[in-house]
């Protein structure tokens, strides 16, 4: 363990499996204190019980905005942050008629 991100806190969504948990696990054996959300309750249970330190699971879609807000107030509440950035991937998961037909735009395109 390096401690590269000791006093960080990260949030990643889509942290119960794949690429999203692979980072939750290197961030925190890096020293950060990761929150990581996910849709699914047993699997977001399942990937906090494997990192095992250092970690809260937050149920929620990034889709929805209740559920990013809720997810903000607990990083808010419990590590005391001012300010916090939170980037997503939930465009990807718009629907088809939605997305931006510029693959490096971050936005969604209102054409139909």
């Amino acid at each position: 363990m390096t401690e590269k991100l000791q006093n960080k806190v990260a949030v990643i969504t889509g942290g119960t499996s794949g690429i999203g948990l692979a980072a939750a696990r290197l961030f925190v054996d890096e020293g950060a204190y990761v929150f990581i959300m996910g849709r699914r309750q047993k699997e977001l249970d399942e990937a906090v019980t494997s990192i095992s330190r250092d970690v809260v699971g937050v149920r929620g879609d990034v889709t929805n905005l209740g559920d990013l807000d809720r997810l903000y107030e607990t990083v808010k509440s419990q590590k005391g942050a001012s300010t916090l950035s939170l980037r997503t991937r939930a465009w990807a998961r718009a629907p088809r008629w939605r997305r931006s037909r510029n693959p490096t735009s971050t936005g969604c395109s209102t054409r139909t």
